[in-house]
């Protein structure tokens, strides 16, 4: 008896872990990737600020954020950040702390409110700078390929923001 129901806890156990996927994009914390920031790592963040219930945005994460080419390129380019607008932790970024607030339906969290300039879209693909200022964001759901090509043209448009910010 004790073998069986080692063997059906066993089975359940891999099938639940059968579905899910490894991230090809090594994400960050916002407070990790502040710190590299601190640290000298000059690339920009992209911070993917998501909720737990938006459709788009899982998609975003199973179809774009897993294709080979897209992860590549923001693990090389950027420092990724999930950033969940509705987390009630609170957050230390840039030397100011951020919280939860109680705001519509389930509530807030008022870095996402900052670093989406109040306007609560999601998915929205934020770039922000060493300084903790959100230099543009990218709203919606897109294709790997589609996806890609935006962010590579502006990899383009933020070096020359860098350099003349110098």
């Amino acid at each position: 008896m004790r073998f069986g129901l080692a063997f059906i806890l066993l089975f359940l156990s891999s099938l639940s872990a059968w579905g899910q996927e490894k991230d090809l994009i090594t994400w960050n914390s916002i407070q990790k990737a502040d710190s590299l920031q601190l640290n000298g790592d000059s690339r920009f963040l992209l911070v993917d600020v998501f909720t737990d219930w938006c459709g788009p945005c899982k998609l975003m994460d199973k179809n774009t954020f897993h294709n080979e080419k897209v992860a590549q390129f923001i693990n090389e380019n950027f420092i990724p950040v999930k950033l969940n607008a509705e987390s009630k932790l609170n957050i230390s970024f840039k030397g100011k702390e951020y919280k939860w607030v109680n705001y519509g339906r389930s509530g807030l969290q008022s870095l996402a409110y900052v670093i989406l300039g109040g306007n609560l879209i999601y998915p929205s693909i934020a770039f922000v700078d060493n300084k903790g200022q959100t230099i543009t964001i990218i709203n919606g759901y897109f294709q790997a390929e589609e996806f890609l090509k935006i962010i590579q043209d502006l990899k383009i448009k933020l070096e020359k923001y860098q350099v003349k910010e110098q």
